[in-house]
């Protein structure tokens, strides 16, 4: 791997930076490839990156990218027309002869979802099959852990967790364990070529388990409240300049929170794959937790108290968007049976090793 370069995308992302940062800790040579320069690429060309300046649409950008690339870490970005993105990805790492793609998918992907996003994962993920000359893994993790964590601020100051849950039960991955997996597949791509990996916290937990690791490391009780999907994409339209949520990564979420609900992020899970590929214990939500439960923000302060207050008036006023005007406005494709993964009998024959035993047997 000394000589190896990797270039990893989306790297001012969460993920991406959390992937740039491990691989810049073993002493991988790394690229990075960003929107903008700003406090994150400079945070990362300090640690030793090779920072570019890239669209991720753009083939000829992408091609500049991976010249002199070895091994790539692709993290599609929510775009409606991420797809193109992966097959201008597959086109330039095919001709600068990159010997290894490992892919950042989704648990749900398949190819009847109703989100447009999903079913552009399970397209990409099945386009890097076909480069029979390129080792490929999948890391396709389910809800991951951070997306409870955006609300740590209130539950701080008004002890309370709302989120929409329908009962269901979810075993969330942090930032740090997918990017562990990515990183343990960059590292040896051969050993791994072809496994399709998912990342899952240790134990399976309710929304109220959830809640109650927050409190824990906030030192006060936390409520979970199951609030319907349409109040809380609500509360994110009304935030989704702060958090950076356009209206597409907006549909999205809309069709994501249903799965919880039908069970799907449970089935085959927790998994031991973070162990497996990168060697440690994942980490539990209370491990989690601490690390945001720190910022000014989570302070149980008058200031604190009024911001959250009002934010979640706000959210209560927000009009619902009309999706489906959305899609249809922006010409999504769609899928003639549209299906939630848990309820899908051919994403379970994929997903789950009991469903598809039995459909072997059948």
């Amino acid at each position: 791997m000394k000589r190896a370069r990797v270039l990893v995308t989306a790297a001012a992302g969460k993920i991406g930076s959390a992937v740039a940062t491990q691989l810049l800790e073993q002493g991988v040579p790394t690229r990075v490839m960003v929107r903008r320069t700003d406090s994150r690429s400079e945070s990362l060309k300090a640690k030793g990156a090779e920072v570019v300046v890239g669209d991720m649409l753009d083939i000829r950008q992408i091609q500049a990218a991976l010249e002199g690339v070895d091994r790539l870490f692709l993290n599609p970005p929510y775009h409606p027309h991420v797809l193109y993105g992966s097959v201008a990805f597959a086109v330039a790492a095919r001709r600068a002869e990159v010997k290894a793609v490992v892919t950042l998918s989704q648990w749900l992907a398949s190819p009847d979802h109703p989100s447009l996003m999903t079913r552009s994962h399970w397209l990409t993920d099945e386009l890097f099959e076909l480069m029979p000359d390129t080792a490929h893994v999948t890391v396709n993790p389910g809800f991951f852990a951070d997306n409870y964590m955006n609300l740590v601020p209130t539950a701080a100051n008004m002890g309370v967790l709302p989120f929409p849950t329908g009962g269901g039960l979810n075993a969330p991955p942090s930032n740090e364990d997918i990017a562990r997996v990515a990183v343990g597949a960059l590292l040896d791509p051969q050993r791994h070529n072809g496994m399709v990996y998912r990342p899952t916290g240790p134990t399976v937990l309710s929304g109220q388990d959830i809640a109650d690791a927050i409190g824990e490391a906030l030192g006060r009780k936390v409520r979970h409240i199951d609030i319907p999907p349409k109040m809380f994409v609500k509360a994110v339209r009304a935030g989704a300049k702060e958090l950076g949520y356009d209206e597409f990564l907006q549909s999205c979420l809309y069709h994501y929170h249903a799965e919880t609900r039908l069970g799907t992020f449970v089935v085959g899970g927790p998994t031991t794959h973070v162990r497996d590929v990168a060697g440690v214990e994942p980490e539990d939500i209370l491990t989690i937790a601490r690390r945001y439960t720190t910022g000014p923000e989570c302070r149980r302060t008058v200031g604190n108290f009024v911001r959250v207050f009002a934010n979640s008036l706000v959210g209560a006023v927000t009009p619902m968007p009309n999706f489906e005007k959305f899609e249809r406005v922006q010409q999504h494709p769609k899928p003639a049976s549209p299906q939630f993964a848990g309820e899908s009998d051919f994403w379970r024959i994929e997903h789950d090793p009991a469903a598809r035993k039995q459909s072997v047997q059948l």
